[in-house]
């Protein structure tokens, strides 16, 4: 069964309106008559986060949610909220503190809406239907305060350690989808470890996919998370099917959202299909290649 959401999350969402995830940092009370009669309203969602969020309404939402206190007691007292919305279908949203620096750089998040194709290697209504869903290009949470340890190892792709708040980061998204609409989030993660957490609440939208990474994490099973995102880096995981190391996964996973979908993912056809096709894989770690590496390269400590 499938992780939900903390109810409280759903009654806060419920409980911001419109106006305050959409109020404007200036006064609207100092337009001209000029201003007033030649303002464009069609155009006045342009400067919107996904074209309806304030960069003051983000602000109330974290707030609410509750991730300003958390980051005031990771010690980011001076936080700096910019979004990018000049790309028409690409937004970026940057959290730093103290300035608007990279060294100081908190959280970055690019999203944008796309459109999905459902195409299942099983007979299904849905296949060839498609649902506008919401993408994340990229997700980064971390801090510069903070340096790795043999309890917070470093992993693939980190500068500096995480901020512990990446599962809150996701279900926020995930109300961010539903508040527009869409059918499901989508993410591409890039490293095992992402996938891993991930996969409490997230689908491979290719069953194949979610096929081969439960083979992985089932053949994995005696290795911690960190220790096998390393080895599939190093390519010391072994595809023993096909007698090669094993290439990662690139695929979208999927919070679906959308009735249709839940029924879907959570179908004994999507199930089924995928528990036979699993058994068809088969990984091992190559500990001795894995530990030569590790001396080698350096930047892992294991837990």
């Amino acid at each position: 069964m499938k992780y939900k959401i903390p109810k409280r999350y759903w009654r806060i969402a419920k409980r911001l309106t419109i106006a305050e995830l959409q109020e404007s940092n200036t006064s609207d009370a100092f337009f001209s008559e000029k201003d007033l009669f030649e303002v464009n309203i069609a155009r006045r969602s342009e400067g919107l986060f996904l074209g309806f969020y304030s960069k003051k309404g983000i602000q109330t939402a974290f707030e609410r949610y509750g991730i300003i206190k958390q980051l005031k007691e990771r010690g980011f007292n001076d936080l700096i909220f910019e979004i990018d919305t000049s790309d028409p279908y690409i937004h970026r949203l940057i959290i730093y503190d103290g300035k608007a620096d990279s060294s100081r750089l908190l959280i970055e998040v690019v999203l944008r809406k796309k459109v999905i194709e459902i195409q299942m290697p099983f007979s299904n209504r849905l296949n060839g239907k498609m649902f506008e869903s919401l993408a994340i290009e990229w997700l980064c949470m971390q801090n510069p305060n903070k340096s790795f340890s043999d309890e917070k190892p470093r992993l693939p792709g980190q500068k500096h350690p995480g901020l512990g708040m990446a599962s809150k980061a996701v279900e926020i998204l995930i109300i961010t989808a539903w508040r527009l609409h869409l059918a499901g989030l989508l993410n591409t993660p890039d490293h095992f470890h992402n996938a891993y957490l991930y996969s409490r609440i997230f689908y491979y939208l290719n069953p194949e996919n979610q096929a081969r990474f439960m083979a992985l994490c089932r053949d994995l099973k005696d290795y911690s998370p960190d220790m096998i995102s390393w080895a599939v880096e190093w390519g010391v995981v072994i595809d023993e099917i096909q007698n090669r190391p094993m290439e990662w996964i690139i695929g979208e996973q999927i919070v679906p959202l959308h009735s249709d979908l839940k029924e879907l993912f959570e179908s004994a056809d999507y199930q089924n299909w995928v528990k036979e096709k699993s058994r068809l894989f088969k990984f091992r770690l190559d500990i001795d290649k894995f530990k030569n590496m590790r001396a080698k390269l350096g930047g892992y400590n294991e837990a």
